[in-house]
């Protein structure tokens, strides 16, 4: 399977965090914050397998909640 497209890794990441309200909660406070996380989800999305595109944005999420706790 190709790769994704710059477009279509934002689209995806947008109906991720529009299917997922209750993630990311510290990153949603700081539009800045969001934007770089966003723009860093597409970028693993970009690299990555299309069909694992869920998993690795519930993975990267999960990581950036931990992290965000310390």
């Amino acid at each position: 399977m190709d790769p994704m497209t710059d477009q279509q890794a934002r689209t995806f990441v947008q109906h991720w965090l529009d299917a997922h309200p209750d993630r990311l909660r510290n990153r949603r406070q700081d539009p800045e914050q969001l934007r770089h996380w966003q723009d860093t989800a597409v970028q693993r999305l970009r690299t990555g397998l299309a069909d694992d595109a869920e998993f690795i944005l519930r993975r990267f999420a999960t990581k950036t909640e931990t992290h965000s706790m310390d």
